[in-house]
């Protein structure tokens, strides 16, 4: 009976947060984030989850897969092929530049070979779906910048999704079966939805349906069982760590995108615009470092510094993509 109590708290709190979230129009991520650092806090998770919090943890599993899946679905084979050329020189250097920027940081700093990739890896993942939201919003998806954002985003989340599983692979080959199972679950998943994207199509009934039934009753515990191994404490010991990781990531996009200046006929302003568009993470940040951290790849303090990087990352991209749109409304042709 009280499992069944704790579930139902947990579904309606993150859909109160998702209605919230739309209703403040900012990224439904957003508001998952903030619901399932809430319910996995110390205080709600022993009034609310224990003695079910094992349960919890792997429903979050669960969660996980079908957020890559659905992450996956999100990718348009259509917008990569438009704008195609700019799309991968703004790709390449919005992902290789904060990669390289994160690793040489913490690994001079004296963090391990691994941790300092995996830290590179979730600074170079650019959540296009999130960016999408924004730019329907504007009514500017269709437009050839909205397209290059879009394009540059797929391949920075391609370009992701196989560094760490590469990275993963040497590292787990010194694992149980069980430990790097959720990974390969995750990866199989992502590419699954990319696929029946492609070949079966994104607005199919059956699919909406599922989606929408999976996102309300599933996928929320994800960010429960990321809240619970969240550790705020850890953050409030070590905040030059949290704020390196975000500095590093913002700066890392932005100065990237301007890298692709003498590779485009783009103007100065277009890749300001675009490197804001490419900070958006969290539909793939998160998960990463989600699985990097349960098989071991990252400590309580690193992961808790990643988590905030994709909720600020995530809540700001927002604000400067619409100001710099709305004061410049020809920017995106």
């Amino acid at each position: 009976m009280y499992l069944i109590i704790s579930l139902i708290v947990c579904v309606l709190t993150s859909f109160l947060f998702t209605l919230l979230a739309k209703k403040l129009r900012i990224s439904v991520v957003i508001g998952l984030i903030f619901a399932g650092l809430i319910i996995g806090s110390p205080f709600f998770k022993d009034i609310v989850l224990e003695p079910n919090t094992s349960f919890i943890l792997s429903l979050g599993n669960i969660g996980i897969i079908f957020l890559m899946f659905f992450a996956g679905m999100e990718t348009s084979w259509s917008m990569l092929c438009k704008e195609k050329l700019d799309s991968i020189f703004v790709a390449f250097f919005a992902a290789i530049t904060p990669f390289l920027l994160g690793f040489i940081i913490f690994y001079t700093l004296g963090f391990s070979l691994l941790t300092s990739v995996t830290i590179a890896v979730c600074m170079s993942i650019t959540a296009e779906a999130t960016t999408a939201r924004v730019l329907l919003e504007l009514k500017k998806l269709k437009t050839k910048m909205g397209s290059l954002m879009m394009g540059a985003g797929i391949i920075d989340d391609l370009i992701g999704i196989f560094l760490f599983a590469i990275i993963s692979y040497f590292f787990t080959r010194s694992l149980s079966i069980k430990e790097p199972l959720l990974l390969i679950s995750t990866i199989i998943a992502f590419f699954s939805g990319l696929f029946i994207h492609k070949y079966l199509g994104r607005k199919t009934h059956k699919i909406i349906y599922l989606e929408k039934i999976l996102l309300i009753f599933i996928v929320p515990f994800f960010f429960i069982s990321m809240g619970i191994y969240f550790n705020l404490h850890s953050l409030a010991l070590n905040p030059l760590l949290l704020i390196g990781i975000v500095l590093i990531a913002i700066t890392g996009k932005i100065g990237g995108t301007f890298l692709t200046k003498p590779f485009t006929k783009l103007r100065l302003k277009q890749l300001y615009l675009i490197g804001w568009a490419m900070n958006s993470r969290g539909a793939i940040e998160l998960p990463i470092a989600f699985v990097a951290f349960k098989i071991g790849m990252l400590n309580t303090d690193i992961y808790s510094s990643l988590i905030v990087m994709a909720l600020v990352t995530t809540l700001i991209f927002p604000f400067f993509v619409r100001r710099i749109v709305r004061k410049s409304p020809n920017i995106m042709k």
